[in-house]
């Protein structure tokens, strides 16, 4: 009787130790999946930031494009990492460190830029792919780099 008892008090603890570590488990996720949905939403804002400035510097203000487009790129990168830095992660950062973090995420953006033009240009030259539909692919594959990338190294996020 009492080693049965000792095992139903071992059973019971460790039921509430599994309860309580699978409710942090929950918690992760449900954080991660709103993460999620905040960083790609501030992706489309960006997105509209980087068109709308292209186009109000371009047919507005006589700027050539490819400069027009450089500023609306740099402009929307600096915006998503403030909407990033204050919206999306701004509960997890421990230490603000913003100008480094600034830097990791244009860095990160650069290449995550590289990422997305390389594989349009593979996939269309090498594949014969639809150039919009290649750019639809390299947008995904990209943005999920910078996500990931983003979310460990610039933020140190340690979900």
């Amino acid at each position: 009787m009492i080693n049965e008892r000792r095992l139903l008090i071992i059973v019971d603890a460790f039921k509430r130790v599994m309860t309580i570590e699978d409710e942090k488990k929950k918690s992760k996720f449900s954080l991660f999946v709103a993460q999620t949905i905040k960083y790609f939403l501030v992706g489309g804002i960006g997105v509209g930031v980087n068109l709308g400035l292209l186009y109000v510097l371009t047919d507005f203000l006589g700027i050539w494009y490819i400069l027009s487009q450089g500023i609306a790129i740099a402009i929307s990168i600096t915006n998503n990492f403030f909407l990033h830095r204050y919206w999306t992660f701004k509960n997890e950062i421990v230490e603000p460190k913003t100008l480094e973090r600034y830097i990791k995420f244009f860095i990160v953006s650069i290449i995550g830029m590289g990422i997305q033009l390389g594989l349009t240009f593979m996939l269309v030259e090498n594949y014969t792919m639809y150039y919009l539909s290649a750019a639809v692919l390299s947008i995904i594959v990209a943005s999920a780099f910078n996500y990931l990338v983003n979310r460990k190294w610039t933020f140190e996020i340690k979900l």
